[in-house]
């Protein structure tokens, strides 16, 4: 993901609400979202090319992981799999379960939300952190997590505005879709936003999740929507 937004425990409805866009090279392929079939427990797209995910729900347990690269750092191919990250932390399981902040230096620039119970930020730019999150809206894009970034102010302003009214997140979907300065959707025939995702998690356990995808250019390539139950 590249742009993303947590409302965490502050809508009346939708205790978790976790909105954003994943802006990838069009030629990476994926998978489109559902439950993974090696019985992991995880609903989520899937990065065919390093195998990991870059947002994804662990149906068993109710954790939600969502990862962005940042800016202005060469990516090194020898670095751990970010995605990989994701799929450990979900997971619960694998070397990385549970990192501190030592570990965060094995991979690639990043800023990472984990929501297991409690909410956390990761990042390693400008330097290693682990961070808990207080209820409430935050926010993450490209941008190192001490530099002003209004792209992802656009987006937790527009998720604050659906928690204050108290209405149903579906419509941010449609948010997601604004290319006005500061766009939240990038068009490009080479590079664009690949993917819009909503998870809305009720109090109850139950599950909304939608995933709409597209291709170069920015034109649709289909939508999944999902409804389950944690647990």
């Amino acid at each position: 993901m590249c742009v993303v937004a947590l409302a965490h425990r502050v809508h009346p409805d939708w205790p978790l609400i976790l909105i954003g866009n994943r802006d990838e090279f069009h030629a990476r392929p994926a998978a489109p979202l559902a439950e993974w079939d090696d019985g992991s427990g995880i609903v989520a797209g899937r990065d065919l090319q390093a195998g990991g995910t870059w947002l994804g729900v662990h149906r068993p347990s109710g954790r939600v992981v969502v990862v962005t690269n940042v800016r202005g750092a060469m990516p090194d191919p020898a670095k751990e799999s970010r995605g990989q990250l994701v799929v450990d932390l979900l997971r619960g399981t694998g070397r990385f379960a549970d990192p501190g902040e030592a570990d965060l230096d094995r991979f690639n620039a990043f800023n990472l939300f984990a929501v297991d119970g409690g909410a956390r930020r990761f990042t390693n730019r400008p330097q290693r952190l682990v961070t808990s999150l207080e209820p409430g809206v935050h926010a993450l894009a490209n941008e190192p997590v001490d530099q002003p970034c209004p792209r992802a102010e656009r987006l937790r302003a527009a998720l604050a505005a659906v928690v204050e009214a108290g209405t149903a997140p579906e419509g941010l979907l449609d948010t997601l879709t604004a290319e006005s300065d500061p766009a939240l959707f990038l068009l490009g025939d080479v590079y664009g936003t690949r993917a819009s995702t909503l998870v809305a998690i009720a109090a109850n356990g139950s599950v909304r999740m939608i995933e709409r995808r597209y291709e170069a250019g920015g034109r649709p390539a289909g939508t999944t929507a999902l409804q389950f139950r944690l647990g």
